[in-house]
């Protein structure tokens, strides 16, 4: 995945001269850092290192306590489970399982645990189960720089959600669009564009939903009609760009 920071632009920030001033909070919990208070209690779930490292060295400017760094999503909601932290800084592509997934599963089993996602996926089919799911906030890695992460730690912790900007428009553009995929298409119909949207043949995605072969070439044909879309490879395009072909991998993994 991507991250804006360049590697030299990355050591520039995290000068300590360069980096978000502190808020001054009282001091009610035990210290660190040579005493100063700790004011939430973190997990990090972030495969790519060099951005993990960021979000560990920048949570404890902001005295922040990190709990525990994961990888991927096993090892993610162990650490939850385990350490049951304030808050989850969560990356939502992980090489284990869907992040959006993990995010339903501790809002569901820990409804006071806050959750913040820190992602390059930003396509429209994302951004609507952000919202769906109940995320309490969403930062976009590819447009956003530190200061940003830092209102949206501070205020996902004050009990506000935070999106940046994306996620707003996003939301509006579906709503605009009289054709767009989630006010025409069905949840089934979405299920069979994500499958096309991966180049599956409908003998593939007919196996895969236990239908015969026709059933698929028609509901295609019913999904090309709504979305005014007159051609195989435009309509893969569709489902691409859109993100419907994470659709399909969501669930598919369940670690427990």
């Amino acid at each position: 995945m991507m991250f804006t920071l360049r590697q030299e632009e990355l050591a520039e920030n995290l000068r300590p001269d360069r980096m978000t001033k502190r808020v001054k909070m009282p001091d009610t919990t035990p210290g660190m850092d040579g005493g100063a208070a700790c004011i939430g209690r973190v997990v990090i779930v972030e495969d790519q290192r060099l951005v993990a490292e960021f979000l560990q060295f920048h949570c404890r400017d902001l005295r922040l306590e990190v709990l525990q760094h994961a990888t991927g999503y096993r090892e993610g909601l162990a650490s939850i489970r385990q350490h049951r932290p304030d808050l989850v800084l969560l990356d939502i592509s992980l090489p284990d399982g869907d992040g959006l997934d993990l995010a339903r599963q501790i809002i569901e089993e820990q409804p006071r645990v806050k959750i913040l996602a820190i992602s390059s996926h930003h396509d429209p089919w994302t951004m609507l189960q952000v919202q769906r799911i109940g995320i309490h906030g969403f930062v976009d890695k590819t447009d956003q720089r530190p200061n940003v992460v830092s209102e949206a730690i501070h205020a996902v912790l004050g009990g506000r959600v935070f999106y940046t900007q994306i996620v707003n428009q996003s939301s509006a553009a579906i709503r605009r669009d009289p054709k767009s995929f989630v006010r025409v298409l069905s949840d089934y119909e979405m299920r069979i564009l994500s499958m096309i949207g991966e180049s599956k043949s409908d003998d593939e995605i007919a196996n895969t939903l236990n239908v015969a072969s026709a059933t698929v070439q028609s509901r295609r044909r019913d999904i090309m009609r709504k979305l005014d879309i007159h051609s195989t490879p435009k309509l893969i395009h569709y489902a691409i760009v859109n993100g419907l072909t994470r659709a399909e991998q969501l669930g598919r993994k369940k670690p427990t």
